[in-house]
């Protein structure tokens, strides 16, 4: 017992010592080079939207931000590396909401929600129903008309099984009781290929993946999972206008691991709202068509809570959810 007084009474002070230091550290938060890790590869429209958002952050927080991208496994290798990373503000993840509020109902994985502290969101992504310039649908009620004639007869391409326009579209078969071919690809670009080439009835896309078919006319756009239109393609009813009850909500942000201190967080919010609202970002955002949408650190967190609730339903209904 004295032996464990003894023991308790030197690790005391250590402990102090440990969190006055902490306490010290964010303080002077950042005092060098804050990491951004991007969970998919580079050059994409993901990556991009870090590395401008990373020199606006960059600006606010006086220090570096260096990005870098650990894809891989649709996301949850990246994110798995900075929920383990030391709390510090020093290592933050930029992600869509699709690793943490989606594949953690698919698969087993070692990380979830309470894994992070969200800091702020940054973008939403927009996805939409587009079809070929020669399409006979001119819109969701043409599409809906069709596939209600042949059942399982309308194809459809995705990037991928489990993705946000797999769901989108899973959701719209739901609620319309019409049946629709699913063909999953490993990314828009062989979806696209396919879709121009008249293969498939329509894709479920990215709207800043196809700006530069749309620009030619190559495609058209049907209406936008979203729960509000496109700022660049005013004319684009949503799902709901066009009689679908759904909305597929894709977004994204920064998040750090659990335990980063609350005056190290609220640091990084402020530098995040004042990068987000810079000329510099803000024009990069206008030109690639990224839809900006800023929400401080506790919005973000009930959206990604919601967000999760939602994409487990229909994971369960489709059978894609882990056991």
């Amino acid at each position: 017992m004295i032996d464990l007084l003894r023991a308790t009474g030197r690790a005391v002070p250590g402990l102090l010592l440990a969190a006055l230091a902490l306490c010290a550290s964010a303080q002077d938060f950042p005092n060098r080079p804050v990491h951004m890790v991007v969970p998919f590869a580079a050059g994409g429209g993901l990556d991009l939207n870090a590395r401008n958002l990373g020199a606006a952050l960059s600006e606010q927080l006086g220090q570096p931000v260096v990005v870098s991208n650990r894809d891989g496994a649709a996301g949850t290798i990246g994110l798995n590396a900075v929920a383990s990373a030391q709390a510090d503000g020093y290592t933050l993840a930029f992600t869509p909401a699709v690793p943490l509020s989606s594949e953690p109902h698919r698969l087993k994985l070692a990380y979830g929600l309470d894994s992070f502290r969200p800091v702020c969101q940054v973008f939403d992504n927009i996805f939409a129903v587009a079809v070929p310039a020669d399409s006979a649908w001119r819109s969701m009620a043409d599409l809906l008309a069709a596939a209600r004639k042949d059942p399982g007869g309308v194809s459809y391409g995705t990037s991928g099984t489990g993705s946000i326009p797999h769901l989108g579209t899973a959701d719209i078969e739901a609620v319309t009781h019409v049946s629709l071919a699913h063909v999953p690809y490993k990314g828009d670009a062989p979806m696209l290929q396919d879709l121009l080439a008249g293969r498939l009835g329509f894709g479920a896309v990215l709207i800043s993946s196809i700006t530069g078919q749309l620009g030619s006319g190559a495609l058209r756009l049907l209406a936008v999972y979203a729960d509000r239109r496109h700022p660049a393609f005013g004319h684009v009813p949503t799902l709901k206008e066009s009689g679908v009850d759904v909305v597929q909500a894709s977004f994204g942000g920064l998040l750090a691991p659990a335990r980063t201190p609350d005056a190290v967080v609220a640091r990084l919010e402020a530098a995040c709202r004042q990068a987000v609202a810079s000329p510099r970002y803000q024009d990069w955002a206008r030109g690639a068509n990224q839809v900006v949408d800023f929400r401080p650190g506790a919005a973000f967190e009930h959206q990604l809570r919601e967000d999760s609730r939602s994409k487990a339903a229909t994971l369960r209904r489709l059978g894609l959810a882990a056991r």
